[in-house]
C-alpha cells in the first residue's frame, strides 16, 4: 500500500464569551461564519501557541480588547481553509471577554454577540466550522469553564 503523507495547516479559534454570549464573525471573502483566531505561522510552531492566537486576536479584533484565555484547548476539529482549500486542524480554546472596544480588521465584515443557549449557527456557518460551533454550543461541559 502506497500512502502519501499529508500536509496540514493548524489554526486556532477562540470561543470568546461575554457572560452567556459568544462572539461570532463573518469572513469578508467567503461570507461564511468565523470565530476569532487564525493560522499558526511557521516561526510560532515551536513556541507558545497561545502567543500566535493572541497575535491573531490583535490583528482581527484590535489592540484595545482585554480577555482571558483558558490555556488548555477544549477540543480539536477538522476544517478546510476557504482560500486555497487547505486541510486544516482547528485547535479550539475558550476565553472570557473582559472589556474594550472591538475593532474588526478587513478580514471580517460582521460581528455579533450571540446567546449560547438559543443561537442557531446553520445559516451562517458551513461544513466543518459549523460542526465545531455546533459541538461547542451543544456541549454543557463548555458552559462556564472560565
Amino acid at each position: 500500500m502506497n500512502e502519501t503523507h499529508g500536509f496540514f495547516q493548524i489554526t486556532q479559534k477562540l470561543f470568546l464569551r461575554n457572560q452567556n454570549s459568544i462572539l461570532i464573525l463573518r469572513d469578508r471573502k467567503s461570507g461564511h461564519g468565523d470565530l476569532p483566531g487564525g493560522r499558526i505561522n511557521e516561526p510560532e510552531f515551536f513556541g507558545d501557541w497561545l502567543e500566535g492566537l493572541k497575535r491573531e486576536l490583535r490583528e482581527e479584533l484590535g489592540e484595545n480588547i482585554q480577555y482571558d484565555i483558558e490555556p488548555q484547548p477544549i477540543f480539536f476539529a477538522r476544517h478546510r481553509v476557504v482560500e486555497g482549500k487547505y486541510p486544516c486542524l482547528i485547535v479550539a480554546y475558550e476565553g472570557k471577554f473582559l472589556g474594550g472596544d472591538i475593532q474588526l480588521s478587513n478580514e471580517h465584515d460582521y460581528m455579533e454577540w450571540v446567546d449560547r443557549e438559543t443561537y442557531n449557527p446553520e445559516p451562517l456557518f458551513k461544513k466543518h466550522l459549523l460542526f465545531a460551533v455546533s459541538s461547542y454550543l451543544q456541549n454543557p461541559a463548555f458552559r462556564g469553564i472560565l
